[in-house]
């Protein structure tokens, strides 16, 4: 007699596979509804002190002999940590070193610079985005629980009479029954394919119930005929 359950290798990888989304989802929440928003309420804080100045991009994120840059020195004035967004932000704004003639893209940039310092750091499309991912995480994770719940249901099993077991549906099925079973993934994947004369399909993965090796090998015992066809 063989029986198979859930793998506890495989379960413990999936249990770590949905916490990970869900985890994913409280850190999205997090940025959408809290750490974002209070950079934008810390940008809007120091506006008028960055619009008050004509620098460029270059210059706000230069530092200088005491290691501070002035866009460091404007939040931190107010007791605020620099959005590391907003100097991403900035240093896309910078003009290309190899520019000849700087002075005629100086006027554009500064236009960004200030469109910049007028909007958010984070649009409403960049909270919006966070919450779909909050969904989206979320749902994978509960999705994997549920499949994991599901598979520790199942059990498994195969004696002299046949095939058992609430895997298979409950009641037992004669090894009369099997009409074909497919090996391809059995060498790859661990996977075999049992069809059955009266109709239906069974898969038996032997990487997420451990012990289904013993119940292939004891369907090749009771039915040689069906076994893996040797090269």
């Amino acid at each position: 007699m063989a029986e198979a359950k859930l793998n506890h290798e495989y379960a413990v990888r999936i249990l770590g596979v949905g916490a990970l989304m869900v985890g994913m989802c409280a850190w999205s929440l997090y940025d959408g509804m809290v750490a974002w928003p209070r950079y934008n309420r810390s940008l809007e804080r120091v506006r008028p002190a960055l619009l008050g100045t004509n620098l460029t991009a270059e210059a706000w994120v230069e530092r200088g002999d005491d290691g501070a840059s002035p866009i460091g020195t404007a939040f931190q004035g107010q007791g605020l940590v620099v959005p590391s967004k907003l100097i991403k932000k900035l240093g896309e704004l910078r003009l290309p070193a190899s520019e000849p003639d700087k002075a005629a893209l100086y006027e554009m940039q500064s236009k960004r610079v200030r469109k910049l310092f007028e909007g958010p750091v984070y649009s409403p499309h960049d909270l919006q985005t966070q919450f779909v991912q909050a969904a989206v995480t979320l749902g994978l994770g509960l999705w994997a629980f549920l499949g994991l719940g599901l598979k520790a249901r199942k059990r498994y099993g195969a004696d002299e009479r046949g095939l058992y077991g609430s895997g298979l549906g409950g009641g037992t099925v004669p090894y009369g029954d099997l009409a074909r079973i497919d090996w391809s993934k059995w060498d790859e994947k661990g996977i075999v394919t049992l069809t059955f004369k009266s109709g239906g399909r069974c898969r038996l993965d032997g990487w997420h119930f451990a012990g289904m090796t013993g119940i292939v090998e004891e369907v090749c015992r009771q039915r040689p005929d069906l076994g893996p066809k040797k090269a």
